[in-house]
């Protein structure tokens, strides 16, 4: 059974990990003109189209932190809004081909962040790692409002 501050600790250290991680990738992102936001839109996007209120819900913002994120990424030609055939109240968010090109060079950024944090930890801790952490995200999903 895990003590309180071991309690605390646990969210503690997500929380710092998750504020660093976008702190430097923010940083790093920047010099291809990108944010952190934009990048996971961007990596929602080489999916499959989405609505801007399925991508806020997917990364915990707000519709305006959205809305301001796409404009902007739209504003620099990387994804295009088109409303639904069917139903025209319905905008969907696209990635164009220019997009493509800029989250490739974004998942490099990324990628080696991500080597120069985790080289040299065992493989099989990290796998460990994921796991719990899945664990503990599908524990805070399942929560009711």
């Amino acid at each position: 059974m895990l003590k309180n501050e071991e309690k605390v600790k646990v969210f503690s250290n997500i929380a710092k990990i998750n504020r660093a991680m976008q702190r430097e990738l923010n940083k790093r992102l920047d010099k291809i003109g990108l944010t952190y936001l934009d990048f996971l839109v961007l990596r929602a996007l080489t999916e499959g189209q989405s609505t801007m209120v399925s991508l806020s819900r997917r990364f915990y913002v707000t519709q305006s932190a959205m809305t301001i994120a796409i404009d902007r990424l739209e504003r620099n030609g990387l994804v295009k809004r088109e409303r639904d055939k069917q139903d025209r109240r319905v905008i969907y968010v696209k990635i164009t081909d220019e997009g493509i090109k800029i989250f490739q060079k974004a998942i490099e950024v990324y990628l080696q962040l991500a080597e120069e944090i985790l080289n040299g930890i065992d493989t099989e801790l990290i796998m460990e790692t994921i796991n719990n952490l899945e664990k503990i995200l599908e524990k805070i999903n399942s929560l009711k409002d």
